[in-house]
């Protein structure tokens, strides 16, 4: 693991031409390194465009960090102690430029690190989704804020841990969207000056496709089968959708092994309800992109929503609310907005575009122009640039 990720890694060290210094970087994660996976994929293409410009980066997971892998509970607490016991160790080891951190656990680290006396380095948050925003939208619609979307047990419940210090105490922070950029500033955890927002970037076999026109009258949702998804959304408006429009299907896709449609869905629906539990492989999630005419996300939070922007490269119509990337999006022009997570309003939308051909044509061609514009390079240009900014900013903030 260590040689493959870390910037000792010979065959992906790359001599940088520019005449702007290399830094060295170390990044602690909260999410596993797996790129089929949606943080995993950001997390590892930030770390391999960094290396290719000729900068030195220690890239370790949690699997490295978390204490006591054994123990099934309390995984937080056990992983912001042991992101803070090994950031401390390899500072000192390490000496690096910035130290990096994805994930609200990283607040006790942050929070040391940022108090130790005379240090050089600076500390950057880099969010894969803020965890005070999520908890604070999920509250609003009274849903539960843990991952699997059931209600907290009881430790969850009584164990409050103060995760803002992982941006409030940083020197700076980066986000997947503007949204979340606006939030840091507007909660008050960072002045404008240091907070960057960085769209999450395709893949490029996601890129430059050709826009086709006609589609199979299917609807997509890809994405764990959790609440704060709007799946309970899904199953009212689609169920009423698919009932007056015998012809259209609804595709589920990433609900896992265990999911079953008859669960959720009437049974006169069934028929209409295709499942596909689970895709690793990116060209074949391209392939069912291609078969989908309409996209949806209805999430009450998404930090970014990857899907939302691979679904619009593939020549999608996206119906989503407003959160993560889909914010950013021009109503009517490159998507449609729910007003809210809420019926019948996804109802509305997608009898629209089922009914209103021309309409649906040009929200997905308009789409699928905004994002021929996330690539890596320019991600990891502005990421470069970014820290080249932030190793000039006063570490010692009285925040």
């Amino acid at each position: 693991f260590w040689n493959r990720y870390s910037g000792n890694s010979s065959e992906l060290r790359i001599r940088r031409d520019s005449g702007a210094a290399a830094m060295k970087i170390l990044t602690l994660s909260n999410s596993s390194l797996i790129e089929s996976q949606g943080s995993g994929y950001v997390i590892l293409n930030f770390a391999n465009g960094i290396r290719s410009l000729g900068h030195d980066i220690t890239l370790i997971g949690p699997d490295e960090t978390v204490l006591l892998p054994g123990v099934g509970n309390a995984r937080s607490l056990r992983l912001a102690l042991g992101m803070w016991k090994s950031a401390s160790d390899l500072a000192g080891k390490l000496n690096p430029d910035i130290i990096e951190f994805y994930g609200g656990e990283a607040w006790l680290a942050t929070d040391r690190l940022s108090r130790r006396r005379g240090r050089t380095f600076r500390i950057v948050a880099h969010s894969n989704g803020i965890e005070t925003f999520k908890a604070e939208t999920l509250k609003r619609y009274k849903l539960p804020d843990t991952a699997d979307g059931r209600p907290p047990k009881w430790y969850q419940g009584h164990l409050r841990l103060p995760v803002k210090k992982a941006f409030v105490k940083a020197d700076a922070v980066v986000t997947v969207s503007q949204r979340e950029a606006d939030y840091v500033v507007d909660a008050g955890f960072q002045p404008s000056e240091r907070v960057l927002a960085i769209n999450n970037a395709l893949s490029e076999q996601f890129l430059g496709q050709p826009f086709q026109n006609d589609r199979p009258r299917v609807i997509g949702f890809c994405g764990s089968w959790l609440k704060n998804k709007g799946i309970d959304l899904i199953v009212e408006d689609v169920t009423a959708v698919l009932r007056l429009e015998r012809q259209w299907k609804l595709h589920l896709v990433g609900g896992g092994s265990e999911f079953r449609a008859e669960t959720y869905f009437p049974r006169d629906v069934l028929p209409q309800v295709l499942v596909t539990s689970f895709v690793a492989d990116k060209s074949e999630l391209r392939r069912l992109y291609h078969s989908w005419a309409i996209a949806l996300m209805p999430s009450i939070y998404e930090s970014f929503g990857l899907v939302a922007a691979e679904a619009l490269s593939c020549g999608c119509a996206l119906i989503a609310s407003n959160t993560g990337f889909p914010a950013e999006l021009k109503h009517e022009a490159e998507f449609l907005l729910l007003p809210q997570p809420a019926s019948p309003h996804l109802y509305n939308a997608i009898l629209r575009l089922i009914r209103n051909e021309p309409l649906r044509v040009r929200i997905a061609q308009g789409g699928w122009r905004h994002v021929q514009k996330l690539r890596w390079n320019e991600s990891v240009k502005s990421l470069e640039s970014f820290y080249t900014e932030v190793l000039k900013m006063d570490p010692h903030l009285d925040r």
